[in-house]
């Protein structure tokens, strides 16, 4: 520590004799640098506050008729962001009178990105509050810039959302237009192709294979019908050609066994149908229950006709004769029954004529209806998609409209001035104060450079103990300077000079600061006295 006051204590000797030229250049440096903080302009700003109102009445009343926005902050935001866009700009710079200031395009460029760099944007979305403020040394230009952004945000925010709405009308109308032509042409080609291929279209909810299927199985059952009725027939043949023999037996066969009837093919029949059934269905199956109703009453019929038989031909055996066959009402009835199968079986003849050609022909196209199929399919998925873009644009359309009558009658977005923009008197910069300051330890600091540099360059020493370590010689003894009276008051009176001068530099310092403190317009003062307007 004793070795670091040596040091500084060295220094200071080596530099007092440079004293005065430190001051001299710490003054200098102190008047031009305070000359350069007092004659820079001042800068004013200029604020607006502005509150956007996204709140609407009309809006949560419409909701699902009309489009509405469910983030209209963010909207603000957004058109906060789109105020500082170069055509806005280049307008404000316009209406403001700056291009005046511009000779060329690159010079108004120019005007424009300060323009830009100038103007502060404040605020958030949670409480919907901002400011647009612009800081000039002109404070009546400031004002005039803050005016025009002003307007120009209030048109953004009362414009925006009609042109919008207007600009999504007239899309949807041309859309609307374009799949309305898109519908005409999928309607004649749908059109056009059905009337191509008449009578090999689909049913609803059938393809090729579902209908082969059907004729397959209609022509089984058809089949099955014919060969029921076929045997139906056969057996009234049978029965017809059986009936002399039946009647001779009469004569000869005893009652009790002998006897024969003419239900008995016909329950015989029935048996071999229900049997049929048995296998498909249950007992309690209509058509069982049905035939099993038509076998009692035949059996019912056969027992009363075998016992009219048996008394007959106990009464007399000759009244039954081969004679009288033709005119027995049992032998009537067979053939009317023999002729009504017979049609029958004619009719399903041609059914089964009609259905075995329907396979055929299925058969046959099972390469081309398969194919137009697909190709209705895809013409009627091709309608539908368009038809259902159209009726969907319908409702966008109808929605915009309502949407659009919504926004002539309530704005979704309020701007309303809190503070407007006026002309301010008190400048907010530059910081005299702290400029000043630097200023001033700036000059100390070149004024002790420049001392220390000189007694660098011309080194002295003030005490044997320096010479001593500097030659590494021995000194042997030192002369001391005895001044004399006057010597001592002219060395008295430069110290208090320079003393003086020294503390006239603080004053000039100190003066300046609480002249800046107490806002006093030294700037104004300044520039009239040397002629700056």
């Amino acid at each position: 520590m004793n070795d670091q006051i040596q040091l500084l204590r060295r220094q200071v000797r080596m530099v007092w004799p440079y004293r005065w030229t430190a001051l001299i250049v710490a003054g200098v440096a102190c008047a031009v640098g305070w000359g350069a903080v007092l004659l820079l302009p001042n800068q004013f700003e200029v604020k607006a506050r502005i509150f956007i109102d996204t709140r609407s009445m009309l809006r949560p009343l419409l909701q699902g008729l009309a489009v509405t926005d469910t983030n209209l902050a963010s909207s603000a935001m957004l058109m906060k962001q789109t105020l500082l866009t170069r055509p806005n700009l280049e307008q404000v710079a316009r209406k403001t009178d700056l291009d005046l200031k511009s000779k060329s395009d690159k010079e108004f460029d120019d005007i424009v990105t300060e323009l830009g760099k100038g103007i502060v944007l404040e605020g958030t979305d949670k409480d919907n509050i901002y400011a647009i403020s612009y800081v000039s040394p002109d404070a009546r230009k400031a004002k005039r810039i803050v005016d025009e952004l002003l307007n120009t945000f209030l048109e953004t925010a009362l414009g925006s959302s009609r042109k919008d709405t207007a600009n999504t009308q007239k899309f949807l109308d041309d859309q609307i237009a374009e799949y309305e032509k898109r519908l005409i042409e999928a309607e004649e080609r749908l059109k056009q192709f059905k009337q191509k291929n008449v009578g090999m279209m689909p049913g609803e909810g059938e393809n090729y294979f579902t209908r082969l299927e059907m004729a397959r199985k209609e022509l089984a059952e058809a089949e099955l019908a014919q060969r029921e009725v076929m045997r139906r027939r056969d057996e009234l043949k049978r029965q017809i050609s059986g009936e002399e023999p039946v009647l001779g037996m009469i004569d000869s066969a005893p009652v009790a066994g002998g006897l024969s009837s003419q239900y008995d093919a016909r329950i015989e029949s029935l048996k071999a149908q229900l049997d049929q059934l048995a296998l498909q269905y249950t007992e309690k199956h209509p058509d069982i229950a049905a035939i099993k109703q038509t076998i009692a009453q035949l059996e019912e019929k056969r027992k009363e006709e075998l016992a009219a038989a048996a008394k007959a031909q106990a009464a007399s055996p000759a009244a039954i004769s081969p004679s009288n066959v033709n005119e027995s009402p049992v032998y009537t009835e067979l053939k009317m029954t023999l002729a009504q199968s017979e049609a029958d079986v004619a009719a399903l003849t041609t059914r089964v004529d009609e259905y075995r050609n329907r396979v055929v022909q299925f058969n046959k196209l099972v390469d081309t209806v398969p194919e137009i199929e697909a190709e209705l399919k895809r013409l009627d998925r091709d309608y539908a998609l368009n038809k259902e873009q159209y009726t969907e644009l319908l409702k966008r359309r109808e929605s915009a409209r309502l949407s659009q009558e919504v926004d002539q009658k309530a704005d979704d977005i309020k701007v309303k001035v809190i503070d407007p923009p006026r002309i301010p008197i008190t400048p907010i910069g530059p910081n005299r104060l702290r400029f000043l300051s630097l200023v001033f330890f700036a000059a100390l600091g070149v004024g002790g450079g420049i001392a220390f540099l000189l007694a660098q360059i011309n080194p002295r020493f003030h005490a044997t103990d320096e010479l001593k370590e500097f030659t590494r010689l021995p000194v042997l003894g030192a002369v001391s300077m005895v001044s004399s009276r006057r010597q001592r008051t002219e060395r008295r009176m430069e110290l208090a000079v320079f003393g003086l001068v020294l503390l006239g530099l603080f004053a000039v310092f100190g003066g300046l600061m609480s002249l800046e403190a107490l806002q006093f317009d030294l700037h104004s003062h300044l520039t009239k006295l040397i002629g700056i307007s």
